[in-house]
């Protein structure tokens, strides 16, 4: 909205540059410059030189004078005429700046990303550079190791998953099968691609993976599906606390932490913990008679405020999402949404897991709630429930 005004306002600034200037005509002092105005002062010159000199007598000169004058102001209607002409060029001119500059910003700016979205807008110039970097590697670059990863990877984006397989598996073949992430791209696409295939060609990879590198986040999550899959939890729930102790996003951590738990494990085990200061483990969870009411993808905020704050930015806070309950959480200070203010200095808090149903930080009516208080000589775990609603 205020980029168009913006646009509305530069296009009338240029309009009304070009136009209002036809509109007006020339200005006073232009006249001097008009050539009949020349000729005409030339020839009243040149009259009062031939009367001082005496070529012409007192009477000859005034008829003579009185002939240019009448001269001069034969064509008095003509102003009326030109100035006609001046306002149609005006008019002419505002209409053409308007329409070259609509047809032109239509052919060269950016508009769509205004109208569609940024995302939508530029999906034909991203396709386009994928289709480019196919064309190259299948032609002149074969040998091309991470323009086949990066392909491989542009397709799984695009969902177009045989297209991915293909890219790794020729990422795959330059490496031997000796880097870990073209291992675990491969075995992702593989999986993708057809998921009847995970555990006899996807997984093995993904194993491989683990042996060359731990810690990789792929093979992690992945391989503990697999070892779920083989009934191996106490191994899932080891792979996937390893994921978990990379702090990954939010959206992420939620589904982890429910197949942690659902695989007998324990989410707090596995949060990362500061290397000094306060660690709260809670435990929360929804109370039965509520169950029903609250939807799997609907927010769960849990964090800790100062003992007897009545409002105010929590001290610490983590969000989830509700199908992760039951869950384990452990906030430190690494969870502070501001610097400087922190759990660590506070030995009475005020704890709350609340399922938000609008998605927003602030508390709105139809929201369920569950408190606790955390004192620093406690130990343990807190259980927090959710039980009461929002009126």
């Amino acid at each position: 909205m205020i980029f168009g005004v913006i646009c509305l306002l530069m296009l009338a600034v240029a309009v009304a540059a070009v136009a209002i200037p036809l509109w007006r005509g020339p200005r006073e002092g232009a006249a001097q410059s008009d050539p009949a105005a020349v000729t005409h002062a030339l020839q009243l010159t040149e009259l009062q030189r031939d009367l001082v000199v005496g070529v012409l007598a007192e009477a000859d000169y005034q008829a003579a004078r009185c002939d240019l004058e009448v001269e001069r102001d034969r064509p008095a209607s003509a102003p009326n005429l030109v100035s006609g002409r001046r306002r149609q060029a005006a008019l002419l001119a505002g209409v053409f700046v308007t329409v070259a500059a609509a047809l032109l910003y239509d052919y060269y700016g950016n508009w769509r990303s205004g109208a569609l979205g940024v995302e939508q807008a530029s999906v034909p110039a991203v396709e386009q550079m994928v289709a480019d970097l196919a064309a190259r590697l299948h032609s002149t670059d074969g040998d091309d190791l991470q323009g086949w990863e990066m392909l491989g990877h542009a397709y799984v984006i695009m969902e177009r998953y045989p297209d991915a397989v293909d890219a790794y598996s020729h990422a795959y073949k330059l490496t031997g099968g000796s880097q870990p992430d073209v291992l675990s791209g491969y075995a992702e696409a593989l999986t993708l691609a057809n998921p009847g295939d995970f555990m006899d060609k996807a997984l093995p990879l993904f194993e491989k993976t683990l042996q060359l590198d731990p810690k990789n986040a792929q093979a992690l999550w992945y391989g503990g599906l697999g070892a779920y899959e083989r009934g191996d939890k106490p191994l899932a729930v080891q792979r996937w606390q390893a994921l978990l102790a990379q702090d990954p996003p939010a959206q992420y951590r939620a589904v982890i932490s429910k197949y942690i738990v659902q695989a007998g494990g324990s989410v707090a085990a596995a949060a990362p913990v500061a290397a000094a200061g306060t660690v709260l483990r809670l435990h929360v969870t929804l109370a039965p008679a509520l169950r029903h009411q609250v939807r799997p993808d609907e927010t769960l905020f849990v964090f800790a405020l100062p003992e007897g704050a009545a409002g105010g930015p929590p001290l610490a806070v983590q969000r989830f999402q509700a199908g992760a309950l039951p869950l384990d959480v452990a906030l430190s200070d690494q969870d502070a949404p501001i610097p400087g203010q922190s759990i660590s200095g506070h030995a009475q808090l005020h704890v709350v897991a609340r399922i938000s149903r609008r998605g927003t930080p602030e508390e709105q009516p139809g929201d369920f709630v569950g408190q606790g208080e955390w004192s620093r000589a406690s130990a343990g775990t807190l259980a927090i429930v959710i039980d009461t609603p929002i009126r």
